[in-house]
């Protein structure tokens, strides 16, 4: 069977208008992009400490966060685990905070367990649906933010990295203000 001219432009402009409706749908349902500069996306995930759902803008907001993406099989997460301790330790007094998001599917108990192995002092939280991931558009684990007071991304470190160095200790004092020391 032959299509005459004029039904085959017919088809083919509307697969183009389907194709282009399409696209600009994908394109506004996309989070915005994640850089130096942008304000933090909201997240919420589960204190494995408490049970409670925890979110950034009702429970970080405010404070110097660094926002930290983590699986308990990442074998690089465990190793910058004791230098995010100290830098917590030594700041966390002047308004400095960590919340260490696990990615894991685990059932909560088990990462608890071996947040609990490592004697972490900072926010332990867990969210396995993925949702932080795409939130933050992380490229794998570890992922970290580092964002300020007004909730504005300043660093993004995609490895693990020595958090407790004077470098970095300068960064954040940089970002508490004149109180941080």
């Amino acid at each position: 069977m032959k299509l005459n001219s004029q039904r085959q432009w017919f088809i083919i402009g509307g697969i183009v208008a389907v194709v282009a409706a399409a696209a600009a749908v994908g394109v506004r349902l996309a989070p915005p992009r994640i850089d130096v500069g942008v304000r933090a996306p909201n997240f919420t995930a589960t204190d494995l400490t408490t049970g409670k759902p925890v979110s950034f803008n009702a429970d970080y907001r405010g404070n110097v966060t660094l926002v930290n993406v983590w699986a308990t099989y990442c074998i690089p997460c465990r190793q910058e685990i004791p230098a995010m301790d100290s830098l917590y330790q030594a700041l966390r007094g002047q308004g400095f905070r960590i919340a260490a998001i696990s990615i894991d599917p685990l059932p909560p108990a088990q990462v608890k367990a071996f947040a609990d192995q490592y004697h972490i002092s900072f926010d332990v939280l867990q969210d396995s649906t993925g949702r932080i991931e795409q939130l933050y558009r992380t490229t794998g684990v570890p992922e970290s933010f580092l964002i300020d007071r007004q909730g504005q991304i300043v660093r993004i470190v995609q490895h693990a990295a020595e958090w407790n160095t004077p470098e970095v200790r300068q960064i954040v004092a940089e970002l508490l203000g004149p109180k941080a020391g």
